[in-house]
């Protein structure tokens, strides 16, 4: 929800902070918490149901830096300061596209948080003495 409300600064033409370029996945908090504590996921779990949870999140991630780069020179990116200073003009059919992205990145969230959900349930129903087995 973090990285929509983020894209929608972006498209509104709201400054944006350090902390608002686009990670890697593996380096924002749900991809340091899913390539690492999160693997147990895949004992529990179907390989193919956390499948479908990576693909989405790195979809979301994909989605986000379209936005990013359609407002930023993203060529040299050497310096981050540097990169504060390269807002780019856009178009309206760049602006146009940016929207259509940031509705898609709406859904891919909502895909996104609707499996987190389904897992959240059916964790909640395992017992703890079965839980610790897979631990």
């Amino acid at each position: 929800m973090v990285w929509v409300d983020r894209a929608r600064s972006l498209v509104n033409g709201l400054e944006i902070k350090k902390e608002q370029i686009p990670l890697e996945v593996t380096s924002c908090e749900f991809g340091k918490w899913f390539y690492c504590d999160g693997q147990i996921l895949l004992v529990i779990f179907s390989e193919e149901a956390i499948k479908k949870l990576e693909d989405k999140h790195r979809e979301l991630h994909e989605i986000y830096m379209n936005i990013f780069k359609t407002y930023f020179d993203t060529s040299t990116q050497s310096l981050l300061a540097k990169l504060f200073k390269r807002r780019k003009k856009i178009s309206e059919r760049e602006k146009h596209l940016a929207m259509e992205d940031l509705i898609k990145l709406e859904e891919v969230s909502s895909e996104l948080i609707s499996y987190l959900n389904i897992i959240e349930k059916k964790m909640n129903r395992i017992d703890e003495a079965t839980f610790e087995k897979f631990i």
